[in-house]
Parts: structure tokens; sequence; C-alpha cells
């Protein structure tokens, strides 16, 4: 029988429910501060990701749990074992069982990178780019047996740069989280956390990417969704997808231009020009290519254009 380790001491001895590098700033804070107690790793296939994090774990002799995503008593016998009494969920992708949410009396708590209840799901930050968001919080709440959906205990403001792409936007993420988690450990050793519920309704969520929304629609989207869809994706994965012909490639960033011609379809090559660039029709405007993704290499509008055989007139659908 495993007790349960909510009050039973001011001494804050956190696990760290985590699978990525991006999690090492929460480390780290908990390292320097005597809190951390353990990491818990993912049970999952080896990645670069997990492999790099395990050997700085192995470096910095810091106490591992491997998770067992079927049997959750081996996890809840070594916290016990270790006195754990806190942890914090990162970067898991694993949802955890009311026995382990039990555990913790309430001191199971997440990191997510929205304004919650919006943005619900594992891919937050991709989704708020992409939707073209100017602000975003970092939360710290409550883990719950429905996903983000726990109690409320801190979080902070985050500026989205229109020019940031996924990987600055972690980055920005990344640099306030030993801020946020300091706040969260003082109130709590003060006795002065106030919790609050989250609201019944939100008008966005961040579900995984199917395929199909990874591709571009000329029809559809507006330039302005075309240019937020690229830059939400300029990552290794999730790239925003546009055909010409049946070959597909990465549009990586983009730009609004622009354009008052009428009677052209959506997705009509409007300009090939060594300083215009690329130049594509939207709905409602146009858009210029800025950095394409081929098997051959990373390619500028115009490059692309010309290696390609695109030119004025042709459409993209059509070729």
């Amino acid at each position: 029988m495993y007790r349960s380790r909510c009050k039973e001491t001011l001494v804050q001895k956190y696990a760290v429910f985590t699978g990525s590098c991006q999690s090492l700033p929460a480390i780290q804070y908990l390292l320097q501060s005597n809190k951390l107690g353990c990491v818990v790793l993912v049970d999952a296939e080896p990645n670069p990701d997990l492999a790099q994090l395990q050997y700085w774990l192995q470096q910095n002799n810091i106490q591992v749990v491997a998770y067992n995503q079927a049997d959750d008593s081996r996890v809840l016998a070594r916290l016990d074992e270790l006195a754990i009494n806190r942890a914090l969920v990162y970067m898991f992708r694993h949802k955890l069982r009311d026995k382990l949410i039990q555990y913790f009396g309430g001191y199971l708590v997440n990191l997510h990178p929205s304004p919650l209840p919006e943005y619900r799901g594992p891919f937050p930050l991709y989704w708020q780019l992409r939707n073209g968001e100017e602000v975003t919080k970092l939360t710290i709440h409550r883990v719950t047996e429905s996903i983000d959906d726990g109690d409320i205990a801190v979080d902070v403001d985050i500026e989205i740069h229109p020019f940031d792409t996924m990987n600055s936007l972690q980055q920005k993420v990344a640099q306030v989280v030993p801020y946020l988690i300091d706040t969260f450990c003082q109130l709590d050793e003060q006795q002065k956390l106030s919790w609050h519920k989250q609201a019944e309704h939100a008008h966005n969520s961040a579900p995984a990417l199917t395929e199909q929304q990874l591709m571009v629609n000329w029809y559809q989207q507006t330039a302005k969704q075309v240019v937020n869809m690229a830059r939400a994706g300029n990552v290794d994965s999730g790239c925003a997808i546009f055909a010409v012909g049946r070959d597909m490639f990465q549009l990586l960033q983009a730009s609004i231009v622009e354009c008052h011609l009428a009677g052209l379809q959506p997705g009509t090559v409007i300009e090939v020009d060594r300083h215009q660039g690329l130049l594509i029709k939207t709905k409602d405007a146009a858009v210029r290519f800025d950095v394409i993704g081929t098997q051959h290499g990373l390619f500028d509008g115009y490059r692309f254009a010309v290696l390609f055989g695109l030119e004025a007139g042709m459409s993209l659908s059509d070729i």
C-alpha cells in the first residue's frame, strides 16, 4: 500500500516525468535547488532526443526510473523508496493512470505551453503559431485523468513574435520554465498556492496532426493562413506541404504579398523574378515562397521555379 505524500512534509522532493531534452531547464532548476529526487523516463523506442537526455542524466549522476506503460506498481514502489512527494510532468507523452495520480495527493503537476483551457492536446505551440496567436502562456496545472484539464496554480505570459518558428518559440518557453517552477515551489513552501478551475469552454484545441492538415489548400486558405502554416511547420516534422503536379515539397517560409489581379485561380503562378521571387495566388491575395525544402536541398522561390520549370500563368495543381 502506497502512502499519499501530499503534505506529510514541507521538504519538496520532485520526480520529473519526461522524455525530451526540452525538460532540461526544469531538471536543472530542481537539481540546483536540491529538490530533484529522480527523473522518470518515457517507455519508448530510443531516439536521438531521448538518448541525449539519458546521457546527460548519466553524466550528472541523476537517479533514473523507467516508466512501464503496462504496470504502475514498480514505478510507485521506486518513488516510495526515494520518498518522492512531488512530481512535474513535461514532454512525457503518456497518459498517467489514477493510482499514480492519487499517490501524489494533488501534487502531480504538468507544464503546458498554452493559456488553458485553450489548446489542450499534444501540439499546443504548433497550433498557436498556425492560428496566428500573438501571446501564449506557460501554465502549471494539476494532472487529472482528463488530459490538460486540471486546476491551474500559476502561469506566465510569453510573447509570440510574428517571425517566431516552432524552434524559436520552444526556446522562449524553455527560458521561462525555471522562473515558473521557482514561483510554484516558493508558493508551495509558504503554503500559499491558490488553485483555480479552468474555464468550461475553449475555442481551440491542439490535436495530433493528420497528413491532410499538412497540405496547403489554395482554394480554402488565405495568404495569412499559408504563411502561418509554413512557420508553424518550419521544423523537422509537421512541415507545410504543397504539390507541384504529383510532386510534394516543403514550404518552410513564405510572405504575404498584396495582389489585386482578378480572375486568377488560387494556386496560379503570378510571377517568377530574380528579385521578386516566386509569387503564388491565394484566394484573397498572394504569397511569396521564401524557403522551400526539396530532396535536393533548400531553395528560395526563384531558384526553385527555375529548377522545376515554373512560369507565370501555370497552375501548381495542373502541372
